[in-house]
C-alpha cells in the first residue's frame, strides 16, 4: 500500500530516515523541472534541488498541510532558485576560497548524529577502568561488558560471588568517582 505525502511526513517526522527518501523519489521529477528555470546549465539545475530538498529535510517539521506537500516543495524550490541566482550575480563579484558557513543542528533531533557526543566521557571512562585493580577490573568487565551473570564471573574467577560483588561494587564506585558521576550509575 502506498503511502499518503502526509503520512511520510508524519513518518519523517517521527524520525523515520527512509519517508523522506519515498517523497524525494516521488516529487523528484517535478521540481527538477521547476529548478531547471532558475538554472543556466543541469548542474545548476541539480544544486538548486539539492538545496531545495535539503532545506525540505531540515524544515519539515514547519510544514502544517495548509498547502499540498508537492505545493510546499514547489515553493521551497522556488525560493531556492531565486537565491541561486540571486548568489550567481554575487559570486561573479566575490570569490572566496574560505568555507566558515556552519550548519547548525537539524531541526529533526531523531535524526541528528553527533559523532563527537561523549567522546571525552568515553575517553575518562576508559581511563578509569584501566587504573583500576585487575580483580575489580575484571569483576567489573565480566559482569558489565560481557553480560555475565555473578556466579558465572566467580567461577571464571575463581572465588566466591560475594567476593566478585564487593569487587564490582568497589569498582563501579570507582569509576564513578573518576567520571564525576554520584553513586554506582558510571557504567
Amino acid at each position: 500500500m502506498e503511502l499518503t505525502d502526509q503520512q511520510l511526513v508524519e513518518a519523517y517526522k517521527a524520525g523515520d530516515p527512509h519517508a523522506f527518501a519515498h517523497i524525494v523519489r516521488r516529487h523528484k521529477p517535478r521540481l527538477a523541472y521547476i529548478a531547471r528555470r532558475y538554472a543556466k546549465n543541469e548542474q545548476d539545475t541539480q544544486d538548486i534541488l539539492q538545496e531545495a530538498l535539503f532545506k525540505a529535510s531540515r524544515k519539515m517539521h514547519t510544514y502544517r498541510a495548509e498547502a499540498t506537500l508537492s505545493t510546499w516543495l514547489h515553493r521551497l524550490v522556488m525560493n531556492t532558485g531565486y537565491d541561486h541566482m540571486a548568489a550567481g550575480r554575487k559570486r561573479m563579484r566575490d570569490i572566496s576560497i574560505d568555507d566558515t558557513d556552519r550548519v547548525s543542528v537539524d531541526a529533526n533531533p531523531l535524526l541528528a548524529h553527533d559523532p563527537t557526543t561523549g567522546v571525552e566521557r568515553a575517553i575518562v571512562l576508559r581511563q578509569a577502568i584501566e587504573a583500576l585493580p585487575t580483580a575489580q577490573r575484571t569483576a567489573l568487565l565480566l559482569i558489565d561488558v560481557a553480560g555475565l551473570t555473578v556466579e558465572r564471573a566467580a567461577r571464571e574467577m575463581g572465588v566466591k560471588p560475594g567476593t566478585v560483588k564487593s569487587r564490582r561494587s568497589r569498582a563501579r564506585q570507582a569509576v564513578a568517582k573518576a567520571v564525576g558521576e554520584p553513586g554506582e550509575k558510571a557504567v
